[in-house]
């Protein structure tokens, strides 16, 4: 409990709690950080799916990139928002739930861009159950973020 205490007492859990802006600023780039890493990932999982059979599997990979800055965006936003709230956060299990499916959804959005980095275009059915299961994920994951504020 003291490391919580500390966190919200450092500069950046004050300016999250306690400052006019500092919440919606930091809870807006998290929006934005999740809106990009999720948009890759989702546009990746639905390609895998078999939308727009036209648009080549490989051609997706030079994406993850652009999802990764959403993910680090994420973690420097989710951290501060973290440290604004610290002390219930750590006990609420929407959060921990939320933070498990953030990284299985990660690892298995990997696993996907590794596929299409092979430069294969044929998908499987093992391809297709691990977008399936990617796409969850990531769903399942911003529901319990959401959740976060009536868990307690």
């Amino acid at each position: 409990m003291e490391t919580l205490f500390w966190l919200e007492d450092t500069i950046v859990g004050l300016t999250v709690s306690s400052t006019q802006w500092g919440y919606p600023i930091v809870l807006s780039l998290h929006a934005i950080g999740m809106a990009t890493l999720v948009g890759v990932a989702l546009m990746l999982t639905i390609r895998v799916l078999g939308f727009a059979p036209s648009i080549p599997a490989t051609a997706m990979a030079p994406y993850w990139r652009v999802a990764l800055a959403g993910f680090f965006l994420n973690l420097l936003s989710g951290t501060a928002l973290f440290c604004g709230n610290a002390s219930e956060l750590f006990f609420n299990l929407a959060f921990r739930i939320k933070i498990v499916l953030v990284f299985v959804g990660l690892a298995l959005t990997w696993r996907l861009v590794q596929i299409c980095i092979k430069r294969t275009d044929e998908v499987s059915v093992a391809h297709r159950r691990l977008a399936a299961a990617a796409m969850i994920t990531w769903i399942v994951a911003i529901i319990f973020g959401r959740l976060i504020g009536y868990w307690s």
